[in-house]
């Protein structure tokens, strides 16, 4: 598997693996969409949503938590992963530097380092404004595993 080349690839891939999944999971939640693709990234869009803002009203640490996970997440599947394998993040590193309400909040992701079991990708999250809400780095173990829930 290689970096997406286009949204559409990249789209047709979050479809496919959603659909293989077999159930509504976090990602679902969030309301995480494909949103754009470069030559080194990938981001996915989050609307501001009552069910995961903080009691002010802006996105939930927790929120911009997800997002940034597993658009990485997304991003190390696609680039190093092959069939029946999963990035697990082994650790991360996470820098709240603001909040905001204005929606959608875009994640976007690259791989600094990655291989056949581990990658470690940088993830940005930003409000619609460009206002950097979230820096972060994790570190995913390239595992076989089953996906779904059974």
């Amino acid at each position: 598997m290689a970096h997406p080349s286009s949204l559409e690839e990249f789209s047709a891939f979050v479809e496919k693996f959603t659909a293989k999944r077999g159930f509504d999971d976090i990602a679902a939640t969030l309301g995480l969409e494909p949103h754009a693709v470069t030559d080194s990234t990938v981001s996915m869009s989050m609307p501001l949503q009552d069910a995961y803002a903080q009691a002010s009203g802006m996105f939930s640490a927790a929120a911009l938590f997800g997002a940034a996970d597993i658009t990485g997440t997304f991003l190390a599947m696609q680039t190093y992963t092959g069939s029946g394998q999963f990035p697990l993040a082994v650790q991360s590193n996470i820098n709240f530097m603001s909040n905001s309400k204005a929606s959608p909040a875009i994640a976007t992701a690259r791989i600094l380092r990655g291989g056949n079991t581990v990658a470690v990708a940088e993830v940005s999250v930003s409000d619609a404004d460009g206002k950097q809400l979230l820096h972060s780095t994790f570190t995913y173990a390239i595992k076989e595993r089953a996906v779904g829930n059974k």
